[in-house]
Parts: structure tokens; C-alpha cells; sequence
């Protein structure tokens, strides 16, 4: 998956028109980045280098060279992963595998590479604010719909672990029940494949009209979820058939909750350290027995 061009396209709706035009060209004619100087690349797009340099800053680069040695990174792994000769991605529907080796194959590799490109997209500027949110917030809420409730079930395991006040529940009247009493000092946490789904994003008004902390582990692009909440963790995987996307984005998901994680418990140690010993100390004390 070319992480640039996923950028470019989540941003397209968002750009003005003369920046429009810089974006087709890119998409087009990305070899011609590194065949011309951003002058040239300004007369042959129909644009000014002005627009280049605005294009690159609105995709999250700081100018034209940024976004080339983006591609020229993208280009060397795609080369590395290529000579490694590991399982190859088949953009295949569930009925057209010919073994159970080349269904394990295309299993492997859609959720290695979910996993790659989750990692490529990670913020650590993001991931820093979210945790300090998280960290210092009197009740976190986390709400999954489907295939999305088993990473928000996850987190939610591993923050009753270090005993942080965290809810988490698969019924949707219990969830409307629970954000209904949500505020400022807390913190919810959508666990999304996209916008579309009318129960998470009903969840989400509620919690933002009452001013808690919104923060969205979904894919890459721009609508409601992503525009609207204080936070975003780009959880991103590629596209087969519907089963295998549900089955990689769900990889893709529980890589951001382990770092998130990870990382709450690594900023909070001082103050969990003896919840983590006591949790190990139960279960290891039950496993003797």
C-alpha cells in the first residue's frame, strides 16, 4: 500500500482546486517528482510552485523534497519486502483460492502488511496528546461496533488491568446509557472501520456535545470521525474482498491498542506498577494450583 498516495486521496476533498490539480498530476505521475524541478513540475501540472509547496504541507509534509523522499522511502521498502520473497497480497474473493496454502499466504501477508502501514502511519506527536488525555481522565469510555468491539474489548481488558476507570459495553442501549452520562473530564474511544456506521457515530455526537475527549482508532481518510474528534489513530489495512479487509483492519487495530497500551502504562508506571504485579501475582498463584 503506498502510504503518500493514501494520504493524497484521504485529503483530495479538502483541498482547494489550483492543489486539486497538483494531487492529479502526483497520482498520475509520481516518477515525474524525481525527473524535474518543482518549476518545471508547476508549468507541466497547470499550477504555480507555490500550490506544490501548499499541496505537500496540506498532506502532512513540510514541502516538495519531504514528499520526495517519502516516495523514494516507500520505493526502497517495497523493493526490500519484493526480494525478501515472503507471501505476496492476491486481491482475490473468498471462492477463487485454489489451496489452503494460498489462502494461509494471502492471510499472512494482508495481515503482516496491515500491521507495516498502521506502523508507517503512526504520529508520535498524536499518540503523546492521546495518552496524556487518556492518562489523566476521570473515566475512559470505549465503544466497538462488529468486527471493532474485539480491539475496543481488548483495550478495555488491558486498562481494568492497571485498574483505570474504563467502560466498555456491547450493547448499544447500555453504551447510550453510559455516554448520556459522559463529560469534559472524561475520555471516549471509537474503535471504527469507517463513518458510515450510524450507531458509533451517534455514540460520538452525544460524547462531543458533552465535551469529553473524543479520540478515533479508524482507517485513513477524511469524514465526520476523523474531522471531528480531538484525536486520530490511523489504523489502516488493505482492500481484498469484504472478508479479508474485515480480517486484516482487525490486526491493524490491536497493533494501535498494544502500543496505546504500552504506552499508558509506560507514562502512568509510578502509579500502576503495583496493579501489574498484583494481576501477575493472581494468575501465576492460579496457574500453580
Amino acid at each position: 500500500m503506498n502510504i503518500v498516495s493514501e494520504k493524497i486521496k484521504s485529503h483530495y476533498d479538502t483541498l482547494p482546486a489550483s492543489e486539486r490539480l497538483v494531487a492529479d498530476y502526483v497520482l498520475e505521475n509520481k516518477d515525474a517528482l524525481f525527473q524535474h524541478p518543482i518549476k518545471e513540475l508547476a508549468t507541466l501540472s497547470g499550477t504555480t510552485q507555490a500550490a506544490w509547496t501548499r499541496f505537500a504541507q496540506a498532506i502532512g509534509y513540510t514541502g516538495l523534497k519531504d514528499l520526495k523522499n517519502a516516495y523514494y522511502a516507500e520505493a526502497n521498502t517495497t523493493l526490500e519486502q519484493t526480494d525478501k520473497g515472503g507471501p505476496k497480497i492476491a486481491f482475490k474473493d473468498v471462492n477463487e483460492y485454489t489451496s489452503l496454502q494460498s489462502i494461509a499466504d494471502n492471510i499472512c501477508a494482508t495481515s503482516v502488511q496491515a500491521v507495516q502501514t498502521t506502523y508507517r502511519l503512526f504520529d508520535a506527536g498524536t499518540f503523546s496528546e492521546t495518552v496524556s488525555d487518556i492518562v489523566k481522565a476521570k473515566q475512559i469510555q470505549v465503544f466497538g461496533v462488529g468486527t471493532a468491539s474485539v480491539a475496543a474489548y481488548d483495550l478495555y481488558c488491558k486498562l481494568r488491568r492497571i485498574h483505570y476507570n474504563v467502560v466498555f459495553n456491547h450493547d448499544h442501549h447500555m453504551n447510550l446509557m453510559t455516554v448520556s452520562q459522559i463529560g469534559p473530564e472524561d475520555a471516549a474511544i471509537f474503535f471504527s472501520d469507517n463513518a458510515k456506521n450510524t450507531e458509533i457515530m451517534q455514540l460520538f455526537s452525544i460524547a462531543k456535545e458533552r465535551k469529553a475527549v473524543t479520540i478515533a482508532v479508524t482507517k485513513l481518510g477524511n469524514n465526520a470521525l476523523t474531522t471531528g474528534c480531538d484525536h486520530v489513530l490511523f489504523a489502516t489495512s488493505p482492500e481484498i474482498d469484504k472478508k479479508s479487509g474485515i480480517t486484516s483492519s482487525r490486526f491493524a487495530q490491536l497493533f494501535i491498542v498494544d502500543t496505546l497500551y504500552t504506552a499508558i502504562a509506560n507514562r502512568d508506571y509510578e502509579n500502576i506498577k503495583g496493579y501489574l504485579k498484583s494481576s501477575y501475582d493472581v494468575f501465576h498463584d492460579t496457574a500453580r494450583e
